[in-house]
């Protein structure tokens, strides 16, 4: 017997779900409701982490054109599937003293042989590793220090990706924002985006500036006047 307090978003939840289960479960009855929602849960949690279908694809011959690239480091459902099955679901080291690792939680498609080593993401050639002993083969082969700074590598990299974008200053755009008033002007595509990586170089100059620049640039089609100029400038 499980007791637990929930908060009002978790129970409008469960009351919406036994809403809709309504033709299903009659009674309304909390424990099936439940189950019904943690057998959804447990079903997708289990496709995303090892590819558990109840309906698994015929595994065909992959052609030259999809064959995995060497050093790519892909693992196929299938073998994903057959690993985690074989495995338990589980750990597979084993300590000095013949004890396995009991971990069932973070853990982590292995390469037995590294792929860096030429490892291949076949049944035989993976494994399942909790994060730390997946860290502690990599660093008894590559290392400490160098998986130190792998790792202190991909952190940088993430927080490159979160940090936000500076604005770009007005004075400092893009010369591609003359693509507009080029085409109002008659400019095909090709030539405006031309014209307007010949003007990078002022890219600071007022919009007007640039469009003459970019005028000169390419080759005349019409006769184009100061007004013109001016008022494409002003419609972009």
């Amino acid at each position: 017997m499980v007791q637990l307090t929930i908060g009002r978003s978790t129970r409008d939840k469960l009351e919406h779900a036994r809403t809709l289960l309504g033709h299903e479960l009659p009674s309304g009855n909390l424990d099936l409701v439940l189950e019904r929602a943690l057998d959804a849960l447990i079903e997708k949690l289990e496709r995303g982490k090892f590819a558990a279908t109840p309906r698994p694809q015929r595994i065909r011959r992959p052609s030259a054109a999809h064959k995995p690239r060497e050093g790519s480091r892909h693992i196929p459902a299938h073998v994903k599937r057959a690993v985690w099955e074989r495995d338990g679901g589980q750990c597979t080291f084993v300590s000095q003293g013949g004890r396995r690792c009991p971990a069932q939680k973070l853990l982590e498609f292995d390469h037995v042989e590294p792929v860096a080593r030429g490892g291949r993401a076949s049944v035989a050639g993976v494994r399942l590793r909790c994060r730390a002993h997946n860290q502690y083969e990599a660093e008894r082969i590559f290392g400490a220090q160098f998986m130190r700074g792998k790792r202190e590598a991909a952190r940088g990299r993430g927080r490159e990706r979160a940090a936000p974008r500076p604005r770009v200053a007005p004075e400092g755009r893009s010369a591609e924002e003359l693509i507009v008033p080029l085409r109002n002007l008659g400019f095909s595509a090709g030539e405006a985006r031309r014209a307007a990586r010949a003007c990078r170089e002022i890219s600071r100059a007022s919009l007007e500036i640039r469009l003459r620049r970019a005028l000169c640039f390419l080759r005349p089609r019409a006769r184009v006047t100061a007004a013109a100029v001016t008022g494409a400038a002003i419609d972009a």
